[in-house]
């Protein structure tokens, strides 16, 4: 009988005490309770049993711990895990311990994430109370940086063969980038030795410069940044031309007002073009070719025919000049006009050379530094080609110069 109520007891005594779960679940219960009532003593209090029992499996993430020191004004306990992981995302000769924590979503996680939104209001108030405290002044100057880095920045961190690689996408705020980089410069400038001072330095001040520079320039002219940069277009000409050289003395060349078709591939100052046109009429010219008329009219090739040719060529060219409504840009290439119904004429490839003069009448504004804009324009191009006619019935088969020029106007569509 004194077993049974033995063991009766000590079940009573076993059931009543509650778990580890509940006891933990109980702290962050009060731990929110308390921030909620801003009684920060009793939360201190609640936060340090978290601390003490994470070891033990007690829920409260780095992140939690973090938020609640800032509410209690534990400013340089917050600092040991905000600066710690800012050096392991951006130092890559810093590997920070793994830790392992358990991590719950819960009233409490809720609370700290809608209460400490990042926005220029949660910033401002949260670095003048950083200002205000006790903190060591090199602490107080790099949690500001620091918070200013998270506010201006999103940042990633990702793994490519070995190395850590930094993916930054600055906000549209240039006020608070201007201020961040004036705390960045601060930092470096009074602490160069510290652990932080060499990845601030190297990662953000020459990038967040050239950043601010560039959306000044953006806003005072937003087609400013595409002025000799890459892009594609397509253009259609109309034109004429002639020929000079030796070879217009034994070949009849006059333009019928050749089609020309054109495609433009850009990087920076530099243009890959190619083209295609035809409608040019050629002929031989009799009063040079000294040949047999009746037997080559037998033999069924087309003497007297004035017929039309067609012409590709490819050239790169180098923008030497670009402005909002004007660009120049001459180019060298390889050309050749095919002359497909005299069937005893071969042409060699032509060397050309050439400008063209682009009249941009309309070009979209881009929607930000970077993005891509469509523009229309007026081109007026000129070409030069200089090549050689083999010809088998006139001159005896013997090679003559050929110098082709050619003048087409025509319109474009562009995207840079």
């Amino acid at each position: 009988m004194r077993i049974l109520l033995s063991l009766l007891l000590l079940s009573v005594v076993a059931f009543s005490q509650p778990s580890k779960k509940e006891l933990y679940d109980r702290a962050r219960d009060v731990l929110r309770k308390s921030l909620e009532c801003r009684d920060y003593e009793r939360a201190g209090e609640a936060l340090d049993y978290l601390k003490t029992n994470v070891e033990n499996g007690a829920p409260l993430s780095e992140m939690e711990e973090y938020l609640v020191n800032l509410e209690l004004g534990r400013f340089e306990d917050a600092l040991v895990f905000y600066g710690d992981i800012h050096r392991d995302i951006f130092d890559k000769n810093y590997t920070r311990p793994a830790v392992s924590r358990v991590e719950v979503e819960d009233l409490l996680n809720r609370y700290l994430i809608q209460t400490n939104k990042m926005d220029k209001r949660f910033v401002d108030s949260l670095c003048v109370r950083i200002d205000a405290s006790d903190e060591r002044q090199e602490y107080k100057l790099l949690h500001k940086t620091l918070i200013y880095l998270d506010f201006v920045a999103a940042h990633a961190s990702t793994v490519g063969e070995g190395d850590d690689v930094v993916v930054l996408n600055y906000n549209e705020d240039l006020s608070s980038l201007e201020e961040f980089l004036a705390l960045i410069k601060k930092y470096v400038e009074e602490y160069p030795y510290s652990d932080h001072a060499a990845y601030l330095k190297d990662l953000f001040i020459g990038p967040v410069q050239k950043y601010l520079e560039e959306q000044k320039q953006f806003k005072q002219d937003p087609l400013g940044q595409k002025y000799y940069t890459g892009g594609f277009g397509f253009y259609m000409y109309m034109g004429f031309g002639f020929m000079t050289g030796e070879g217009s003395d034994y070949l009849n060349y006059e333009s019928d007002t050749p089609i020309m078709l054109g495609l433009d591939f850009r990087v920076k100052r530099f243009d890959l073009s190619l083209f295609w046109s035809f409608g040019y009429i050629t002929g031989y010219n009799f009063k040079k070719c000294d040949v047999d008329v009746k037997e080559m009219s037998s033999g069924g090739i087309n003497i007297y025919g004035r017929e039309g040719t067609w012409a590709v060529g490819a050239s790169l060219g180098f923008v030497a000049y670009d402005s909002k409504y004007l660009r120049v840009e001459p180019f060298v290439g390889v050309s050749s006009l095919r002359y497909d119904h005299l069937a005893s004429t071969t042409l060699v490839p032509e060397f050309m050379l050439g400008n063209n003069v682009d009249f941009r009448f309309y070009a979209a504004q881009p929607s930000s530094v970077g993005a891509y804009a469509h523009s229309f324009l007026l081109r007026f191009k000129y070409m030069m080609h200089i090549g050689s006619v083999e010809e088998k019935c006139c001159n005896n088969g013997k090679d003559f110069s050929a110098v082709r020029h050619t003048f087409a106007f025509g319109i474009g569509a562009e995207l840079w």
